[in-house]
């Protein structure tokens, strides 16, 4: 019986924001835990688009804020999931 948890640990194996072994093992039904496994490599993603978008002369204003947005998002998310680790 699949749980919001397990879908949405699913769906995020589908991504390319997780390493491959650590997709196999959310598809093999070995579910991680909110751990720095998952949560490292997303603040990377979250920082890498950042950086690019930021970097990138031919960024709009809007595309800026909503990197930057999502950075956001990432740390506050992060920071929340850490706390009740």
């Amino acid at each position: 019986m699949n749980t919001l948890k397990s879908d949405i640990q699913g769906q995020l194996a589908r991504t390319n924001l997780l390493s491959q072994e650590q997709s196999s093992e959310i598809l093999a039904g070995r579910f991680s835990t909110l751990q720095e496994d998952i949560i490292m490599p997303l603040l990377i993603g979250a920082m890498d688009c950042e950086a690019m978008t930021g970097c990138d002369p031919k960024s709009t204003w809007t595309e800026r804020r909503m990197a930057r947005l999502g950075l956001i998002l990432a740390f506050l998310l992060a920071l929340g999931a850490a706390s009740r680790v």
